[in-house]
């Protein structure tokens, strides 16, 4: 992100460095946040959370926790800012795809293939 960028997505990060995760039709998947009122507001409404911390999905975190070197990708699920008690009802799945076109807006598709290419070959 760009100075002057205002982060699109958040995600919460438990005291060892876990990610939040929701379990969404039998499959568990990152939760993220459209911004940092929705992720607080959640958070005030699930107490086993107060350890967590409410963080900008930035390139940093995506590559350290994200960028799968398998070929396989992360399930992200964008939880719904509108209603609060039914993030998960109104939310939906979001696509890795989606989180890297707003992480790495000058890169083009192919060039973030050949990223995870090169990331699996030096893992």
């Amino acid at each position: 992100m760009g100075w002057g960028r205002m982060h699109k997505f958040y995600v919460m990060r438990g005291p060892q460095g876990q990610i939040e995760t929701v379990k969404v039709g039998g499959r568990t998947m990152v939760a993220v946040w459209p911004d940092m009122l929705s992720a607080l507001r959640y958070k005030t409404r699930h107490p086993e959370l107060m350890s967590f911390w409410t963080v900008p999905l930035d390139r940093r975190l995506y590559e350290e926790k994200f960028l799968d070197t398998s070929g396989g990708r992360t399930r992200f699920f964008l939880m719904s800012s509108a209603n609060p008690g039914q993030e998960i009802e109104r939310g939906r799945v979001l696509d890795a795809s989606e989180i890297e076109a707003e992480l790495y807006p000058e890169i083009g598709r192919r060039a973030l293939e050949r990223m995870r290419g090169a990331t699996r070959s030096a893992a």
